[in-house]
């Protein structure tokens, strides 16, 4: 990225100056700071001598009268934070069409007559309305009024400031970290899901439906939606499911929490408010689906410290992890993981993320309880839903739990005899 464009959205002239101001302190100390650290420049007097000069353009001539510039400190200057500036809500979308910006700083009151208006009929929080409506893009509010920030708005989001701090400097800063989080890498205009829909539309789904129109026009309006929205999940999920081999997963991509869907689904997590124990749904989702079903399977959800072995082996790592832990336990943990372990057949592991702490399922341990589909509430427990497991775990849950059910088992051969067949 050679550029990071800003658009500031304030009616206030002396906030575009404190912008401009902003804008090339920041490209100097990011320069002047990765020039540092290329070449291990700790001495105080140096540093000094970079730093009080007025640019990155100036702090450049100096470093190449040194001999110090090369190719890598030449790309790094090349990168600049700029930034552009309106005044008005109408200003401000027409530039967002014309042009593409990487993050915004916007003010809330930018009409004088704001003041005597609702908090959601600001012009400022109109303006990020449509905003939102139409973008996927790092949002800074910068406001002498933050409380009056629309409660329409998702504030985990959008950030909210106020004028007195922290400085425009700290924010553009903040601004290049917010778009550097892949969230916005991923989906924000231009981002990458942006180019994956735009290559399987023009590339993937005419290929993909050449000699199926007729499957697919037969269809009404809406139900052909859900076929193409499924059927680029599906192509998407492949595509990073697979490099040169099947490649692993991280953790959180075992849960959705919350789970979006109202209705019961297979491997929704719930958890008993009364005395914290979780337990995940296994009715067969074609009961769930078709709203067959009255009494909904559960299986408890064991902690880690109720499985003794696994526990075991756990305390063990914690213990050698100033030392290292021995290839002897990660493969134990690993064997458990994968429901591999001699001990795990009734178990299925689940991993511990952040916001859940995983555990065990045992599917020893089963309860039904009746759900209330009026009230939405099941009548022996007081049951809150978490989440739910992602498709791609979903089917080794249900296959595990049917396997330990349809066990049969055989009699045990008498090893002697074997043996004396083969020697």
């Amino acid at each position: 990225m050679k550029e990071f464009k800003i658009l500031l959205i304030d009616d206030d002239k002396e906030q575009e100056e404190q912008l401009k101001d902003a804008v090339q302190n920041f490209n100097k100390k990011y320069f002047i700071n990765k020039v540092l650290a290329i070449h291990n420049i700790t001495d105080k007097k140096q540093i000094g001598e970079l730093r009080i000069l007025k640019s990155k353009e100036k702090v450049y001539e100096v470093l190449k009268e040194q001999g110090k510039i090369n190719s890598e400190i030449d790309e790094i200057f090349d990168f600049s934070v700029k930034y552009k500036a309106v005044q008005s809500t109408k200003e401000a979308m027409v530039l967002l069409y014309k042009e593409n910006f990487h993050a915004l700083i916007v003010d809330l009151e930018l009409e004088s007559e704001d003041k005597n208006k609702e908090d959601k009929d600001y012009s400022g929080n109109i303006l990020l309305k449509n905003i939102v409506d139409k973008e996927i893009i790092p949002i800074i509010v910068r406001t002498g009024f933050p409380s009056k920030i629309s409660q329409d708005l998702n504030k985990n989001i959008i950030k909210t400031y106020s004028k007195e701090e922290p400085t425009l400097e700290e924010v553009v800063g903040d601004l290049i970290e917010y778009y550097n989080f892949s969230v916005f890498n991923m989906f924000g205009s231009r981002g990458k899901v942006d180019r994956f829909i735009k290559d399987f539309f023009w590339n993937i789904l005419p290929e993909c439906f050449k000699n199926k129109i007729e499957d697919i026009n037969d269809l009404d309006k809406e139900t052909k939606e859900k076929v193409i929205i499924r059927y680029v999940s599906s192509w998407l999920n492949n595509k990073y499911m697979f490099n040169d081999g099947y490649l692993d997963v991280e953790p959180i991509e075992m849960y959705m929490f919350p789970n979006p869907i109202d209705k019961i689904c297979s491997c929704d997590i719930y958890q008993d408010i009364e005395n914290n124990e979780n337990f995940i749904v296994l009715t067969p989702a074609c009961d769930l689906a078709n709203d067959k079903a009255e009494n909904i399977l559960f299986a408890k959800i064991q902690s880690y410290n109720e499985v003794g072995e696994f526990n075991e082996t756990i305390n063990a790592c914690i213990t050698q992890n100033n030392s290292g832990i021995s290839n002897s336990n990660k493969k134990k943990v690993a064997s458990w993981s994968r429901n591999s372990h001699e001990k795990s057949m009734k178990y299925h592991f689940l991993p511990k993320v952040s916001f859940f702490d995983g555990g065990f399922i045992d599917f020893s341990l089963l309860v039904t309880l009746k759900y209330d589909k009026v009230s939405k509430m099941f009548l022996e427990r007081n049951l809150v839903k978490l989440g739910t497991i992602t498709n791609p775990f979903k089917r080794d849950i249900i296959a595990r739990f049917s396997s330990y059910y349809q066990r049969q088992g055989q009699p045990t051969f008498n090893i002697e005899s074997m043996l004396n067949k083969y020697l």
